[in-house]
């Protein structure tokens, strides 16, 4: 089966193919996978849809694939890999990295992926505990930098309004289901609290965060506001190479994806 990279039109027939694996449709994100990277897929012989997909999004000398999904009937056929490889050679020379379910790992880990941790999804309606909140700003590119290692500015500047802190951010971005609190990039724990409810305090429906396993005080807080936890995905990285920028500062992902 060719894989082929998908162009805006074939954006419905990815979130049909993640409906059809129990996943959120996300239209939204699908279209910023598009915007700022590359979606590869492969036409179902059948007719119907898309039989696999898989995103690249590369910024500097880093890059990420997400949402490697494959039909139900035509699993087992070797899809998943393919897809996963052709990504991996789009990438370069990138350190490119993932996050994995359960189900994933041990094909990414037989791909020459290596655990580097991870993060687990939060979500539901915010309780608000009445602390200090991160208010509307801007200036974050350099901070995001920082972090990062890598200059995202395409990504970011498509999220909308940060909410900052000294030294910290975080942006509010609905993906057709749920508003993801994300990045979190702040200098403390209590600032990434405030950011949080910065921006949670502004969205009338469900919120998501995903803080990363190195924070677990910050898991804690975000569970006792009511945000259910999903089940952990755990970050690997081919070949075991480090990534850039200062991992301090990374309380949360803006999403799995990037």
């Amino acid at each position: 089966m060719e894989i082929r990279t998908l162009t805006a039109a074939d954006l419905p027939a990815c979130s049909g193919l993640a409906e059809s694996r129990s996943w959120p449709r996300e239209p939204p994100k699908w279209r910023l996978l598009h915007d700022v990277g590359q979606v590869f897929g492969v036409d179902a012989p059948d007719g119907d849809g898309l039989a696999a997909t898989a995103a690249l999004v590369a910024f500097g000398s880093v890059a990420s694939i997400s949402m490697v999904l494959v039909a139900p009937r035509y699993e087992r056929r070797g899809l998943g890999r393919a897809i996963t490889a052709h990504a991996v050679s789009a990438a370069g020379d990138r350190v490119v990295w993932l996050h994995a379910s359960t189900s994933g790992r041990p094909l990414y880990e037989s791909m020459g992926f290596v655990a580097d941790g991870g993060c687990q999804g939060h979500a539901g309606t915010f309780a608000d505990d009445g602390g200090p909140g991160a208010e509307p700003g801007s200036g974050v590119f350099e901070l995001d930098r920082r972090a990062h290692g890598v200059d995202r500015r395409p990504l970011l500047e498509r999220l909308g309004t940060p909410f900052v802190v000294d030294g910290g951010f975080a942006f509010g971005t609905d993906i057709g289901h749920v508003t993801v609190i994300g990045p979190v990039v702040a200098h403390s724990e209590d600032a990434a609290k405030a950011l949080i409810r910065g921006v949670a305090r502004t969205v009338p429906g469900e919120v998501r965060v995903d803080p990363d396993f190195r924070f677990p005080g910050l898991i804690a807080w975000v569970r006792e506001r009511g945000l259910v936890p999903g089940a952990p995905a755990p970050r690997l990285v081919l070949g075991g190479r480090t990534l850039p920028g200062d991992a301090s500062l990374r309380f949360a992902p803006f999403t799995r994806a990037m």
